[in-house]
């Protein structure tokens, strides 16, 4: 069972004074804790983000699912099954009124401690550890103005050794991440979720079950010759029926240099054909 402080700290996502975060911001320059840990740069080029060589890092599908959706400003915002916090960050940076970023590996979570004081985020960004089957005991119902999710993409085939529960659904599904965004988000918010495209048709099965509408949604391609390598999908709770498609994005131009619209996403800029 977590704290009631956490709880009484997330019950109205707090106006005035943010989120606060245990520990103070240390003047002193960051120190690596093992020789597998690195400090990276996130492509806004202002964050910087803990990583750990034994810990799935971020990719290029967090940075775009960080600058996917509309409602960033001024929200109440969840990040389920966060990692090492970039898209949480980067949602901060964004303009959140405030971040609870969500994991079940205490060694993730602590890696997000060190980014949010790097960064000096301690307002705004909330790391906590929990289980997503969990849900129940960390959130409460109708608080959030926007979920965001980047869960395991595979179901079955070939797993890697290390990071297999990143990668692959071991213990949580894509339905139980849903189950979670849906009880945590307000009639009308919204849930921003990143996945392989054989897995989409799961996504709208599952999103329905839960009363969330479909309302934005884009292919990412590696090249425009190519077929889709992954969606991201922006659904609404209790919405009503009505679904933008957006231009296809591209991420690399013919030379491989990145295109236009991926070096926007870089750049934190939100897709502007939306």
């Amino acid at each position: 069972m977590f704290p009631a402080a956490i709880r009484l700290l997330w019950l109205n996502c707090p106006q005035a004074t943010g989120l606060r975060q245990a520990g103070t911001k240390s003047s002193k320059p960051p120190k690596m804790m093992n020789e597998t840990e690195r400090l990276d740069s996130l492509p806004s080029g202002n964050l910087r983000i803990w990583q750990d060589e034994k810990e799935f890092s971020f990719t290029t599908d967090a940075v775009f699912l960080a600058a996917f959706p509309h409602m960033v400003k001024k929200a109440c915002v969840l990040e389920l099954g966060c990692g090492t916090g970039a898209i949480s960050l980067l949602a901060a940076n964004r303009g959140a009124q405030s971040v609870l970023a969500v994991d079940k590996n205490p060694h993730v979570i602590e890696l997000l401690k060190r980014s949010v004081r790097e960064n000096g985020l301690e307002q705004q960004v909330m790391p906590l550890v929990g289980d997503i089957l969990a849900y129940r005991e960390y959130l409460k119902p109708d608080t959030m103005d926007l979920v965001y999710m980047n869960p395991p993409y595979r179901i079955g085939g070939r797993r890697r050794q290390l990071m297999t529960e990143a990668c692959h659904e071991v213990g949580v599904t894509l339905e139980d991440f849903i189950k979670a965004a849906a009880f945590a988000l307000k009639t009308r918010g919204r849930l921003a979720m990143v996945q392989l495209p054989d897995r989409f048709t799961d996504a709208l099965r599952l999103a329905d079950r839960y009363h969330l509408e479909i309302k934005r949604l884009q292919w990412v391609h590696s090249y425009i010759d190519r077929g889709a390598w992954i969606f991201l999908a922006e659904f609404q709770k209790g919405g009503r029926g009505g679904l933008t498609v957006l231009p296809p994005l591209i991420m690399y131009r013919h030379d491989g240099s990145l295109s236009e619209d991926a070096l926007a996403y870089y750049e934190g800029k939100e897709w502007v054909h939306g």
